[in-house]
């Protein structure tokens, strides 16, 4: 009898042993989650400096399909969106696609077309931007649903979210006028500016004015959406960089401007110092600056690299990067891959 007990104690075990084992091979795997699948580390930039022409400007092509980086999805950081487009040899975004992919599972989504400029992101998984047919904002879902228009007149290129996400600002296209509009498309406030970059955080909005000491926007500005009150920052024409194409904050202290061909560059607001991140040259053009919200020391970027111009052809990629400002590591991302 005892013989048999410790039998049936030993299958028992041996069964439950079996079970575990089992219970084992079909446990799901943990979710792999991993964008720098889809990067790499790019080698440091050898500067080139293009011939002066006596005669006309150069005339650029761009070489495949056009990239640009909008950001991470606020609602899941695994996802990244970002714009492709397939205008044969076009130097713009005009008539772009908004595409995401998730990073987890490799899953690619077409959201949008016809897409003029740079969309913006806020906090509850909105963006906004301009489209082709009319160069209106709109605004919609990551999805791609509740599109609508959100303002009358035609914008400019550059704007951006404010009031923790439940306002934009942007400029009228053909009018040096400015305004606060909700998220539903009503119209805030209005404000006499000549801005061209427009960068929001809060109630602030970091501008670049009309300038007397250059032609270009190069007179940086706070515009404190409170008060209505203009704080003035610095003034960057004199410093041989002009203006920024684009502006983002870093933090409340400090913005990152991105110069075109100069390179990338920190102003502090406190000081109105401008200090050189990434000093590049003719070959290279950083655009549409995005500060990573999980961490302020990579910025997301649109890249153009320049070649050695053939007579007075020249021609260029585009490339999605994060740059980190404390090593200067460069990685290119391969969303499309």
């Amino acid at each position: 009898m005892k013989q048999h007990i410790i039998l049936f104690l030993i299958a028992i075990l041996a069964f439950s042993a079996c079970s575990k084992q089992d219970d084992t091979i079909f446990t799901p795997p943990d979710k792999q989650c991993n964008s720098t699948l889809y990067a790499s580390l790019l080698p440091a930039d050898t500067c080139l400096d293009f011939p002066d022409l006596s005669g006309p400007s150069y005339i650029y092509h761009r070489v495949g399909l056009g990239y640009s980086l909008i950001g991470k999805n606020p609602v899941n950081p695994d996802e990244w969106l970002y714009l492709i487009n397939r205008e044969e040899s076009a130097t713009s975004n005009e008539g772009s696609e908004i595409w995401k992919v998730d990073t987890c599972s490799g899953r690619k989504q077409f959201i949008l077309d016809k897409v003029k400029s740079q969309p913006k992101v806020n906090e509850q998984g909105w963006m906004i931007f301009r489209r082709t047919f009319d160069g209106l904002m709109y605004r919609a879902t990551l999805q791609g649903d509740s599109l609508k228009a959100v303002s009358s007149l035609v914008a400019h290129d550059l704007f951006d979210w404010c009031l923790n996400g439940e306002a934009f600002f942007y400029r009228a296209r053909f009018k040096d006028i400015a305004y606060l509009v909700s998220i539903d498309g009503a119209v805030l406030d209005s404000f006499a500016l000549d801005c061209h970059a427009i960068a929001g955080r809060d109630n602030r909005i970091a501008l670049s004015l009309d300038s007397e000491v250059s032609a270009n926007h190069s007179r940086i500005a706070i515009l404190n959406l409170s008060t209505g009150g203009l704080t003035e920052v610095t003034e960057t024409g004199g410093m041989g960089i002009g203006g920024p194409l684009a502006l983002a904050w870093e933090s409340d202290n400090t913005l990152i401007g991105a110069f075109g061909r100069e390179g990338l560059y920190r102003i502090h607001i406190s000081t109105g110092e401008v200090e050189p991140i990434e000093e590049t040259c003719e070959n290279v053009y950083y655009y549409y600056p995005v500060v990573d919200p999980e961490s302020s020391s990579w910025l997301i970027l649109g890249k153009r690299d320049y070649s050695w111009p053939d007579t007075a052809q020249v021609y260029f990629t585009t490339n999605m990067v994060l740059f980190n400002t404390e090593t200067g590591e460069e990685w290119k991302l391969d969303l499309d891959q």
